[in-house]
């Protein structure tokens, strides 16, 4: 599916998304457009090369799909295309879609000083939220310039992130107070696997605040000072999910440690357990064993012999516990 929001040079907009819609907008020099291409068929990605003659690696880099995060500068051109371009790959990810996949999306931009083309195979809520206003009127989204529509749409994707952390923060709360009043067997798979989920994620976010980077250094000539401004507010809020991550790491090998220390507490607890009935069970041992509780060998008579040794044993256990309750052992 293609959408299409074209601003000509005479003040026309036009939601025209067929190649011969594109094309017009390409060939008139003061028209600037935005093209999303969400779930692209072969002809529609065709588009890249008959109508755009966008380099081949960028393209090939398009249609295969988990590109790692990063931003790459081109100059070749078509006919019809006479001004070089960026190549982008961003990951953005929505709390269900992580909840349920343990994984981002990807977004595939190309951007010039007067257009900005997106393409993604699964439904992005940042480039859905700036499509709906563009929808109303695309001179929303296009008087301000490119560079504010990628600032946009950036903008929207990174907050994005923010639910993300929150739910896995819960999670690691939940892993730690679990390592300390239920450390079950099944525990410690589960923080092997969010310590996993979390290095996925930190090797996504983490080229994309070199991205950003480039962006707001002035590295691309047509994003304006004023826009490199907001970009650095969206690298800002990068940098800070990527040190949450590092954090968020560092816990979980926290609650790791934790479930460790708590296993081998509650051994020693038992092993403490058994040790005492075993130092209680002994002298009951030697008691009933010296004789072999044979009491008719004894000069006082079986009965009264037999009374002695309970009242022994029962003496014996009640000083080795107040031995060990002064000692804190119970």
């Amino acid at each position: 599916m293609i959408q299409a929001f074209i601003k000509f040079g005479d003040g026309r907009t036009s939601t025209d998304a067929t190649q011969a819609g594109i094309l017009a907008a390409l060939r008139d020099p003061n028209a600037t457009f935005w093209i999303d291409m969400e779930a692209p068929s072969d002809d529609e990605l065709a588009i890249l090369d008959d109508v755009f003659g966008f380099h081949p690696l960028a393209i090939e880099d398009t249609i295969q799909y988990n590109q790692r995060p990063k931003i790459e500068s081109y100059n070749h051109i078509g006919d019809a295309n006479q001004q070089g371009y960026f190549y982008m790959v961003i990951h953005g990810p929505d709390l269900q879609h992580f909840r349920e996949n343990l994984r981002t999306k990807e977004l595939d931009v190309f951007v010039s000083q007067r257009y900005l083309l997106t393409v993604h195979e699964e439904n992005h809520r940042s480039i859905t939220d700036v499509a709906a206003r563009a929808k109303l009127d695309p001179r929303v989204v296009l008087d301000p310039g490119i560079d504010l529509l990628l600032y946009n749409i950036l903008d929207h994707l990174v907050d994005n992130y923010n639910p993300i952390l929150d739910f896995l923060q819960e999670e690691i709360d939940d892993l730690e107070e679990q390592a300390i009043t239920d450390p079950k067997p099944d525990l410690l798979p589960r923080i092997a696997a969010k310590k996993r989920d979390l290095l996925n994620l930190r090797r996504i976010i983490g080229p994309q605040r070199d991205v950003l980077a480039i962006l707001t250094r002035g590295e691309v000539p047509f994003i304006r000072e004023t826009a490199r401004t907001y970009l650095r507010d969206v690298q800002d809020h990068l940098i800070r999910a990527v040190e949450l991550i590092e954090l968020y790491r560092d816990l979980t090998v926290s609650a790791r440690d934790i479930y460790l220390s708590s296993v081998s507490n509650n051994l020693n607890t038992v092993m403490k357990t058994l040790t005492i009935i075993t130092v209680i069970a002994l002298p009951l041992n030697v008691v009933t064993g010296f004789w072999g509780m044979n009491f008719e060998l004894l000069p006082i008579g079986s009965q009264v012999a037999f009374w002695i040794s309970i009242a022994l044993m029962v003496g014996t256990v009640s000083v080795l516990l107040m031995i060990f309750r002064r000692l804190r052992w119970l």
